[in-house]
C-alpha cells in the first residue's frame, strides 16, 4: 500500500539512491554469498577460484575498520579516512569490491581512487598476497551508452569487469527492485503532482 503524498506509491517507488538498491542486493547475497561470489566471478570473468568460503560486508569501511582490529589506524597508514565500498566479497585468497550506480555515472575521481584501492589493500598486514578486484555495477543502459558517447578511459580500471542491475535481477528470480535500479538510470521525473 502507497503513501498518499507519493500519490499512492512506496519510497521504494520513487528513490535514485544506490545504497537503498546495494541494501536489497546485500539481502539477496547474504544468503549465499558463496553462490554470489561464483556467480560474479564467472560473470566478470575474473580468473580466479569461487571455491571456499565467501562472506559479503555491506558499506564497507574496509580501511578504518580492519586496522582497528588490528590496533593499527588509517591516519598512522596515511589511508583514506572514510573510504567505503558499496559492498565487498571477502574470500580466503581474494577481496571483490563492488562499486555501484544507479542514476549517474562514474566519475573520473572516483576511478583515480578505485585504481588506488587495490595497491592500499595490498598494503594492510597479513593481505600482500590477496588478489583484489574492483567492479563496476551499474545499469545496462549505462554500459551501452559508455561503450558509445562514454570518454576515453572512463571504465579502464574496472578492466571490463562489470555486471549490470538487470543480470542481478534475473539471478535473483527477476527481482523488480534490482530491475528498477536498471531502469533509473537517466529515467525522467516521476511526479508527485
Amino acid at each position: 500500500m502507497g503513501i498518499s503524498y507519493f500519490k499512492g506509491r512506496k519510497w521504494s517507488d520513487l528513490t535514485r539512491d544506490e545504497r537503498f538498491f546495494c541494501a536489497i542486493l546485500y539481502q539477496h547475497a547474504k544468503e549465499d554469498p558463496a553462490k554470489f561470489a561464483k556467480w560474479l566471478i564467472n560473470r566478470t570473468n575474473l580468473g580466479v577460484s569461487s571455491d571456499g568460503k565467501w562472506d559479503l560486508g555491506y558499506e564497507v569501511c574496509f580501511y578504518r575498520d580492519f586496522l582497528w582490529q588490528k590496533n593499527d589506524s588509517v591516519r598512522k597508514r596515511k589511508l583514506p579516512q572514510k573510504r567505503t565500498f558499496d559492498l565487498c566479497l571477502f574470500g580466503e585468497n581474494t577481496i571483490i569490491v563492488i562499486e555501484a550506480k544507479v542514476f549517474g555515472p562514474f566519475s573520473a575521481p572516483q576511478n583515480e581512487e578505485f585504481k588506488k584501492d587495490t595497491g592500499y589493500i595490498k598494503q594492510l598486514p597479513g593481505l600482500e598476497q590477496i588478489k583484489t578486484y574492483v567492479v563496476a555495477l551499474s545499469s545496462s543502459t549505462y554500459f551501452e551508452n559508455a561503450k558509445i558517447y562514454g570518454r576515453k578511459g572512463t571504465l579502464d580500471v574496472f578492466e571490463k569487469r562489470h555486471i549490470t542491475w538487470k543480470q542481478l535481477a534475473a539471478f535473483y528470480n527477476n527481482d523488480h527492485l534490482l530491475q528498477q535500479a536498471d531502469d533509473l538510470y537517466k529515467s525522467k521525473i516521476r511526479k508527485l503532482v
